[in-house]
């Protein structure tokens, strides 16, 4: 038997296998990276709406929660009032204990940042404040207070003058915006 093989049935045979083994490499290395990219697409886009997900639950709960204070300081404020004009209403001496923790909790900064603008306030100064910011007359402060109007506004003038603001400046717009 003698076989002989033709140079160029050989080469076109090399070439030809030389393409294929080329294709497989070529496929076996191609496929498990576009698997991985779109794996990692899959991942990435799960993970994105996990993220998205976590912050829409982390808003609604922010705004639960707000909403929630919203209503407490609601009810703080309707207490408050109440007990304002419970007080206000009452001839006898007044017990302005509970009607001051109830302020601190609606207001609970206010007498820090009053501490900030002047250190040097005393505890008639702090409830002066305090009226004012709720906003009431001086008659009225007087009556909580049993006090003459007029001590009520040189008490007004004094806080003033601690508090460095100008004759043009309104106290109680002042201490409101606090």
């Amino acid at each position: 038997m003698n076989f002989k093989i033709n140079t160029d049935v050989w080469f076109i045979f090399c070439i030809v296998f030389l393409g294929i083994l080329s294709l497989f490499i070529f496929l076996y290395i191609f496929i498990p990276y576009r698997t991985r990219k779109r794996n990692a697409k899959r991942r990435q886009a799960r993970l994105d709406k996990k993220l998205n997900n976590f912050e829409r639950l982390g808003k609604k709960h922010a705004k639960d929660k707000i909403k929630g204070l919203e209503k407490s300081n609601n009810k703080l404020k309707v207490s408050l009032k109440n007990d304002l004009n419970k007080l206000l209403r009452s001839n006898e001496s007044v017990d302005l204990e509970s009607f001051f923790s109830n302020f601190e909790k609606l207001y609970p900064n206010f007498k820090t940042t009053l501490f900030k603008v002047s250190p040097n306030l005393t505890a008639n100064e702090l409830k002066l404040a305090a009226f004012l910011r709720l906003n009431l007359t001086s008659k009225e402060i007087s009556k909580l207070l049993s006090v003459h109007p007029d001590s009520v506004n040189k008490a007004r003038y004094r806080l003033r003058k601690k508090m460095n603001l100008s004759s043009k400046e309104d106290l109680s717009t002042y201490i409101l915006n606090i």
